[in-house]
């Protein structure tokens, strides 16, 4: 099989595989346990919320280890809950589903939640500082889509939220559902107040995960034994947490290299849907528009983008309709595309080609084959 699904999860790599197995031999203890095996989990628990830090140029005492890149969103747009007075959350419309699934909640709360549309995938400073009021709380952003790839320009965007902050005298929150960013590419984190992370996109383990936030405000709404500072309760997953952190080690030493690859992949892909007649959703190599080289996105109609996905499968091809992380992933990247203001006949057969550190050029020249005997034969 070739794999082109590295946006939905990654392969575990071989380090980290060695470091959950070493870490589930060795350290039996429960970190909250104060006898001796609990007290060498503790300290190898905080070795690894260190290195994390470093790893990110971050403070230490702002990260927080949780179960992945949902439940990291979940915590800070949840803690606004416990708030007595409704204000105002703002999002870009292409967020995932694990920012906008809360809209009908606030709403019932009595919230305004605001989704700002983004043609061609990016988020306007103009647009962003219309929508901000008086009673603006928090501002969420994706910095890399996950269905096309665009990259927002935060750091602009978070200038034009802190001017406003000047204007309302009071913070707002900034948070960044970095998920598809971390390793991949370059950016600052300590631009946001806090930041969603999750293991299983730079190839470490599932079901764990980081949040980065330094407003020591949020609260969660889960309760429990008061690990992570009563942010994130629960048994801490020491055997993933210290596959997880050789996986972002191993991935953000390969970043520069696999960011040049994958360009010149992306560019290959891009070149052969172009000369078969598909049509490029995601920004261009030859736009002045930043991207990211791990994802494209390619209209394949008339063919829907079921019947595409099953054919590219019985040919030994991954590929994605969209996000992974619902039944219904199809119409999730279709609501993105729509907020692209993409035409619905390329949103119904759109589908999503990603890759990582481990595609190879046969991969990419056996993808590029495949397409053109799709095209000839549909």
């Amino acid at each position: 099989m070739h794999y082109f699904d590295w946006t939905a999860t990654t392969p575990m790599s071989q380090n980290a595989i060695k470091a959950y197995c070493e870490t589930a031999q060795n350290y039996i203890g429960n970190p909250s346990s104060t006898h001796i095996l609990g007290t060498q989990a503790k300290a190898l628990l905080e070795q690894q919320r260190k290195e994390i830090a470093s790893l990110l140029n971050v403070n230490s005492n702002d990260v927080y280890f949780t179960s992945g890149g949902t439940e990291s969103d979940s915590i800070i747009l949840s803690s606004l809950l416990r708030s007595p007075t409704p204000g105002q959350i703002i999002c870009s419309a292409i967020e995932h589903s694990a920012i906008l699934e809360f809209k009908s909640i606030f709403e019932s709360k009595g919230w305004t939640f605001t989704t700002l549309r983004c043609p061609g995938g990016y988020l306007d400073c103009e647009t962003l500082k219309n929508a901000l009021t008086d009673k603006t709380r928090l501002v969420t952003f994706m910095k890399v889509n996950n269905v096309t790839g665009t990259v927002l320009d935060t750091s602009s965007l978070v200038k034009v939220v802190r001017e406003h902050e000047k204007k309302i005298g009071r913070s707002i929150h900034i948070h960044c559902d970095a998920v598809q960013a971390l390793a991949k590419i370059h950016f600052n984190i300590n631009d946001f107040d806090s930041a969603a992370f999750s293991s299983h996109k730079f190839c470490g383990p599932r079901g764990v995960g980081i949040l980065y936030c330094k407003n020591k405000g949020i609260s969660s709404l889960s309760k429990g034994g008061g690990q992570e500072k009563g942010l994130r309760p629960g048994t801490e997953n020491l055997s993933s947490i210290c596959a997880m952190t050789v996986a972002l080690k191993d991935a953000l030493s390969n970043m520069d290299e696999n960011y040049k690859k994958l360009s010149k992949f992306r560019a290959q892909i891009e070149m052969t849907a172009n000369n078969l007649g598909y049509k490029i959703l995601s920004p261009c190599s030859d736009s002045n528009k930043e991207f990211s080289p791990y994802i494209i996105n390619i209209s394949v109609k008339p063919l829907p983008s079921e019947v595409f996905l099953r054919i590219m499968s019985d040919k030994g091809f991954c590929l994605s309709a969209g996000s992974a992380c619902s039944s219904n992933s199809r119409g999730k990247a279709e609501s993105v595309l729509e907020n692209m203001n993409i035409d619905s006949s390329d949103r119904r057969s759109s589908i999503r080609i990603s890759m990582g550190g481990l595609t190879s050029q046969e991969d990419v020249d056996e993808l590029c084959k495949a397409l053109k005997e799709v095209k000839t034969e549909f």
